[in-house]
């Protein structure tokens, strides 16, 4: 079992990522603007989570299909926004080429697998269920940044919130971010590549998928290597 499998499936889960609900509330509605597709437009929300930016999809209008993995995460989000909902794994989405306006994939979801060529199959099943011209927003954390923070923090646990305890480092060929968990008897631990700006424009690339525009913030600020998001507004070829 994967970090993944085992870590969003969590009861837990909830308890160290409560505060996202009001995070969405507030952010999404920016990041799925940069969307910019008609009403109407079909758009895949992958992986969805429980649900949080939903809300923010649908206020622009479009209709939204989520996915996700977790059966935990789809029960809460059939719970708490019902709507058309598919568990899937995001190397083999169970959808027909060519079906979707727009593929949204926040939270820095792209880079969990082991291998670059699970993580490059991810973008290019995102690529297949895009129509031509049909638009990937890719939401990344930005190395840059998490870099830098990781520079003053030195691989040392802190307490998070009175919640739990966090550390974070990178892996030893310096790709990967590791970020260690530990709360009550529970230990938990993220994997992710993320990569640098050129890897990713790479990737896209060979998924078929063109930049127009990239962005430093949820609200759309200028893209900048420091930014501490990374956002692709990526089209399909």
């Amino acid at each position: 079992m994967q970090w993944f499998e085992r870590d969003f499936d969590h009861p837990l889960y909830f308890e160290i990522y409560k505060d996202k609900d009001a995070e969405a509330a507030v952010e999404g509605p920016g990041l799925a603007a940069l969307l910019a597709l008609p009403p109407g437009s079909r758009v895949l929300d992958l992986p969805c989570g429980w649900g949080r930016l939903r809300p923010a999809l649908e206020a622009q209008g479009y209709e939204v299909v989520g996915g996700d993995l977790s059966p935990l995460n789809l029960a809460r989000h059939a719970a708490e926004h019902p709507g058309a909902l598919a568990r899937l794994d995001l190397r083999a989405l169970p959808f027909r080429s060519g079906c979707a306006d727009g593929v949204f994939c926040a939270y820095t979801s792209w880079g969990y697998f082991p291998t670059d060529a699970e993580n490059q199959r991810q973008l290019a099943e995102f690529a297949r269920v895009l129509r031509p011209g049909g638009v990937l927003l890719l939401d990344l954390a930005g190395r840059g940044f998490f870099l830098r923070a990781l520079a003053t923090l030195d691989g040392d646990w802190y307490e998070v919130e009175g919640q739990y305890r966090e550390r974070v480092r990178l892996s030893q060929d310096g790709r990967r971010f590791l970020t260690d968990r530990i709360m009550g008897d529970q230990r938990f631990q993220h994997d992710i590549w993320i990569p640098t700006d050129a890897e990713a424009r790479a990737a896209l690339a060979a998924a078929g998928l063109e930049v127009e525009e990239a962005f430093g913030s949820w609200q759309g600020a200028p893209w900048n290597p420091w930014a501490e998001r990374w956002i692709y507004r990526a089209v399909k070829q």
